[in-house]
């Protein structure tokens, strides 16, 4: 076996065993982020093939989880700026939107949530903006800390607490009232 063999052997290795064993969860947040399978497979594709270029960058195997969801926000940021924009929802600044009842039980503030059929779930995030979307799947989805969630998304640490508090409000008022009850009629 040549040297460049061995490299490139050794090279897939390292990209196995640091990278594709997140595939799952990359997939899963992919998925959330645009609410469609054919394009989560497609970001989540993009994304692998990006890291297997770039895996010369890689730091240490202990950061690939963060460096691989990194570079899955940066293509997807990147594919929403090449899209028309619309007016809707995700334009609509929180502070404008009504907030409900404000629980402080932990508990209580999530039965909402943990009572609703995973389906309305789903759409209710899909439909939250993307500055609450996406420290929401970071969290609930793939599971990351407070910390790491700033350094995937390049924002400081008080940002994300204040955006994860907000967008779990906001999702328990769009599971509240749907948005096919606060949709008017022609």
């Amino acid at each position: 076996m040549s040297p460049q063999e061995q490299t490139t052997r050794d090279r897939i290795r390292r990209f196995e065993t640091d990278v594709l064993v997140h595939l799952d969860d990359l997939y899963r947040a992919a998925l959330r982020l645009t609410g469609n399978a054919a394009e989560a497979e497609d970001l989540t594709q993009d994304t692998c093939l990006r890291a297997f270029e770039r895996l010369d960058q890689l730091r240490s195997p202990g950061a690939a989880r963060v460096w691989a969801f990194t570079i899955l926000r940066s293509i997807f940021l990147r594919r929403i700026e090449r899209q028309p924009r619309t007016t809707g929802v995700d334009i609509i600044d929180s502070s404008l939107l009504e907030a409900r009842e404000v629980l402080h039980d932990t508990y209580e503030a999530l039965r909402p949530i943990q009572e609703t059929p995973f389906g309305e779930v789903r759409e209710a995030l899909r439909r939250l903006p993307l500055p609450y979307r996406e420290p929401l799947v970071l969290a609930h989805v793939g599971g990351f800390s407070y910390k790491e969630i700033s350094e995937i998304l390049a924002i400081p640490l008080g940002t994300v607490m204040s955006r994860l508090f907000r967008a779990r409000r906001l999702l328990r008022s769009e599971l509240r009232e749907p948005a096919w009850r606060t949709r008017s009629t022609p």
